[in-house]
């Protein structure tokens, strides 16, 4: 079967020597700053970490979390403490007077643990690089710094919404009842990588200059990568389900959307339904019409029906069709079925009739609705399936950057004080959410989008997801809401911007983790 490979796990030299399938015109750069990788001259070097005497083992367990990542994200190679390699250190803490100590870049620490630093909080203010930053533990007093690693950890780790109680009636967290919703910040600016930024302009420049340091790309030629994906959330298997659909159409556009345009191009998909045509049948056409943009995507498919929300088809239905997408390079991953997490705890055993189907294991996964009710619930179920990645974390009705970040990250696993050993692509963009909040602030579509990749590009090289649910016909979005997925994919050249698969992110990028003393044991097919 097409989708049977062995399954091995990475090494540095694993990824460097290995052939795989990259976008036409990348290359991986190489950790060692030798060799093809021209950009690798300019790369940040070795960097460092200790603390203070005063600062309690579970701070240095979530602050040394967001400074490898920080590494990760900005391409140090982090030393461990009893190195004596010459490297950027940074200390953590109350400096003494030192000689050695002298040399090091000191961070406030001024983070406190999420029991006293309730999700109601309110933010202070700072200025930088003429950039306004919302800041949850304040600025020294002494130094006027932020504690950049306190305040990257408290974005990434989702502190906010720890103390959040009430749920939506899918079972989600609210976005009002989120910092984003209570104080009206910004889900359009991408918070963490902003304080990533001033750390390293602190780093490069010291207090001689603010300026906003860009993350150097992993690969040569790439600006900048969005993981594309489409969950298939309805599929062609009858004509009675495809009326059925189009049928509730109407009344969302009426009662939701309220679209002349969305009520009249399912009129014309009703007539092509009854004159013959598969409607939901789009796989093929997208497989083409991707192909013939450059780009490859991410399929999310449901592997389980349990509730009257999960997708009309079954997973044997489209087993020719996954696999003529894995042919053509696209990914193919598991979309957790509506009670996958909350209400069955489905997803392992979702997970192997995805393998038992289709014959390779999925590298990841994106929650059907988006539904979980708390992070470390559905992060555990990320971790016990050894899956690779998820894209679960966004908005519903709201595009931007939920946990700060326009950068794939592992998540913090509070109950054990260590990072997960997956990353979490944050969903960024979403058709549904795009064309929601366009509608509630009667702005155009395609400049939301624009801003939100904008911002992603300007403090680096990515590794967002984008989603589209089906862009070849009108069924999930209007139709106008789907031409910004085509426009915002041949704007993509513009920018130095790579559009990828999630599998081929991960081929690119893990080297970065694991340089930072991430995901480790991770693994991935050849």
């Amino acid at each position: 079967m097409l989708f049977k490979v062995s399954i091995l796990k990475l090494t540095v030299g694993d990824i460097l020597q290995s052939l795989i399938t990259v976008p036409s015109g990348i290359r991986l750069q190489s950790p060692s700053g030798l060799g093809e990788i021209h950009e690798q001259n300019d790369m940040p070097g070795l960097i460092c970490l200790r603390f203070g005497p005063e600062v309690c083992e579970t701070v240095r367990a979530r602050i040394s979390y967001a400074f490898r990542v920080f590494a990760a994200v900005f391409g140090y190679k982090v030393l461990d403490n009893d190195s004596n390699a010459p490297a950027t250190c940074l200390f953590y803490g109350e400096p003494s007077s030192s000689s050695s100590e002298s040399r090091w870049i000191t961070v406030p620490a001024r983070y406190i643990p999420e029991s006293r630093a309730a999700s109601g909080q309110e933010f202070s203010k700072a200025h930088f690089a003429k950039e306004e930053c919302h800041l949850a533990f304040g600025l020294d007093e002494k130094t006027g710094n932020p504690d950049w690693l306190g305040e990257i950890f408290w974005w990434l780790s989702a502190s906010n919404e720890l103390g959040i109680v009430t749920r939506d009636s899918v079972g989600r967290i609210p976005y009002m009842d989120t910092i984003f919703g209570r104080q009206g910040i910004s889900t359009r600016k991408p918070h963490a990588s902003l304080l990533m930024s001033w750390l390293e302009s602190k780093l490069r420049n010291g207090d001689r200059s603010q300026e906003l340091c860009r993350a150097p790309s992993p690969i040569a030629g790439v600006e900048h990568m969005v993981v594309c994906s489409h969950d298939v959330d309805f599929y062609y298997t009858d004509i009675s389900s495809s009326l059925l659909r189009l049928f509730k159409n109407v009344g969302i556009s009426f009662r939701i959307y309220r679209s002349w345009s969305f009520l009249r191009s399912n009129c014309v998909l009703f007539l092509e339904l009854l004159g013959g045509k598969r409607i939901g049948d789009y796989l093929p056409a997208l497989l083409n019409a991707i192909q013939k943009a450059g780009f490859h995507s991410t399929l999310f498919v449901v592997a389980g029906q349990n509730h009257r929300r999960d997708p009309n088809y079954r997973l044997s239905n489209l087993t020719d069709l996954l696999c003529e997408a894995d042919r053509r390079g696209c990914s193919v991953c598991l979309h957790g079925s509506y009670t996958s997490v909350l209400g069955g705890g489905s997803l392992e055993e979702e997970v192997r009739e995805m393998e038992k189907t289709l014959g390779k294991k999925p590298l990841g996964s994106r929650q059907h609705w988006l539904r979980f009710d708390n992070h470390q619930n559905l992060f555990d179920a990320i971790e016990r399936s050894e899956l690779m990645f998820d894209s679960t974390l966004g908005f519903p009705d709201v595009v931007g950057f939920r946990n700060g970040a326009s950068f794939s990250f592992p998540p913090y696993n509070f109950r054990e004080e260590r990072p997960y050993n997956f990353l979490e692509i944050p969903l960024v963009l979403m058709d549904g959410s795009l064309e929601s909040e366009a509608r509630a602030n009667r702005e155009d579509a395609q400049e939301i989008a624009d801003q939100v990749l904008r911002e992603s590009r300007r403090f680096g090289w990515g590794g967002v997801a984008a989603l589209w649910h089906n862009p070849i016909e009108a069924l999930a979005v209007p139709e106008h809401i789907n031409q910004v997925f085509w426009k915002s994919a041949e704007k993509r050249e513009c920018y130095g911007e790579k559009w990828m698969s999630a599998e081929e992110f991960l081929r690119c990028s893990l080297v970065r983790y694991r340089d930072a003393g991430l995901l480790e044991g991770a693994q991935v097919g050849a």
